[in-house]
């Protein structure tokens, strides 16, 4: 048969995958496996397009059609999911009870939105933003109820992207999370309270400590009702977006081993030879703590498809792992969110109407920082990204060490 290379996913990580596998040489057969039609699209433009910032060919950076996979020579196969991945046979088995083997495999099949069961989670008025389809839909959506009231469930960076959409079109918005405030995991306390009181000034409702328990169907609308709130929240159209889960109901955990996404070393192999996985199903090493965790960057996902290429073709390179960062802007606001913000033992702080920033320590060595409106910080953080993974030759063969950390924030700290 020769030879032959599985890719389960057609997002960034897999094409990213494909092209590195013709890059390196490699002359074999290579099948494409996806759950949709559409070409690869960014999962962090699709907010974009949903709010009318960006056309919808903007959303697929490798061209709004299939024309990539002829240029790689693989074989693509739209709307063909595999559902049983045998790690140890090296076989594939798709929706249509085909079998497929293979020498390589890819697992790149992305994540999907995570909606809690609830009474109401299945109601035609809520949407989740995570893929293509579903920025078309709230584009749809957006055109078709002409809301005047939209509840935004999860102070997410997604989250708040679909408050901006909301608040640009003039419609009310209340911002709801069962978290003490925006952001829990990339912002301080007072960090996140400095950005709810300018949100608050915009006209921004919010809603924290607050876990929805159902939604109800109106004749104009929805009501949602929240754990320990005594009055339901109004509203036209419901966005939820409270996180992701990887899509992995074809892998056998007890044969591949997985957290929340399957365990890579910095070749990209999982534990079982010939199996590869890359982009937000995949558990790469995080450079701050050298732990292994799902960080869900498109620029990552990349990365990590494009060493998986290299190394099934035969070529020994290594990606030691990503920094989890968030830079985003939104309501006016620009904020960097870096490290550690949580456990410290002491913080430096300097704020007006303005800006904000913060830098955490933890026995005397800066362990996080936050920053709002500064945007220098941003080119700064992301030099120092780049000086830390320059120093990847010294990193171990299976994975970064806290050195690393040292390095990044030392650096931060110097340039600021």
């Amino acid at each position: 048969m020769g030879k032959r290379a599985v890719l389960i996913g057609n997002g960034g990580a897999a094409v990213e995958c494909m092209l590195a596998l013709r890059r390196y040489g490699y002359d074999g057969r290579i099948d494409v496996f996806a759950e949709t039609d559409l070409p690869v699209y960014n999962p962090m433009l699709t907010s974009y397009y949903a709010a009318g910032k960006i056309d919808y060919p903007v959303m697929f950076p490798y061209g709004n059609d299939l024309s990539v996979f002829d240029r790689a020579e693989a074989v693509f196969h739209p709307r063909c999911p595999v559902t049983r991945l045998d790690g140890r046979g090296h076989l594939v088995e798709t929706a249509d009870g085909d079998i497929y083997p293979f020498d390589h495999c890819l697992i790149a099949s992305g994540a999907r939105a995570f909606v809690p069961p609830f009474p109401g989670s299945d109601s035609r008025r809520m949407f989740t933003m995570r893929t293509a389809a579903d920025a078309v839909a709230v584009h749809e959506a957006m055109k078709a109820l002409q809301p005047r009231k939209a509840l935004v469930v999860g102070a997410s960076m997604v989250g708040i992207k679909l408050v901006e959409l909301f608040y640009k079109a003039g419609v009310d918005c209340v911002l709801a999370d069962m978290a003490p405030s925006i952001f829990p995991l990339a912002a301080s306390e007072r960090c996140a309270h400095y950005i709810e009181d300018r949100l608050r000034r915009k006209g921004i409702g919010l809603l924290f400590g607050a876990g929805i328990e159902r939604l109800e169907e109106t004749e104009s609308g929805v009501r949602a009702y929240f754990k320990g709130l005594p009055d339901p929240v109004e509203a036209d159209i419901v966005m939820m977006c409270i996180g992701v889960r990887a899509n992995l109901d074809f892998v056998d955990k007890e044969e591949i081993a997985c957290k929340q996404g399957v365990l890579i070393d910095t070749h990209m192999r999982s534990n079982l030879p010939g199996i590869y996985a890359a982009g937000d199903c995949a558990q790469g090493y995080n450079l701050l703590t050298g732990e292994r965790q799902i960080i869900g960057l498109w620029a990552n996902a990349r990365m990590q498809g494009k060493t998986a290429g290299a190394n099934m073709a035969g070529a020994d390179v290594q990606y030691p792992g990503e920094i989890l960062h968030n830079i985003t802007h939104f309501m006016g606001m620009d904020f960097i969110g870096l490290g550690d913000v949580k456990e410290h033992t002491d913080v430096r702080q300097a704020m007006n109407d303005r800006q904000y920033a913060e830098l955490f320590y933890r026995d005397g060595e800066l362990v996080g920082a936050n920053f709002v409106d500064l945007i220098e910080s941003s080119g700064v953080l992301k030099a120092a990204m780049r000086r830390a993974l320059i120093a990847q030759d010294h990193l171990p063969a299976e994975g970064p060490t806290v050195t690393v950390q040292k390095y990044l924030l030392q650096e931060l700290e110097k340039m600021l």
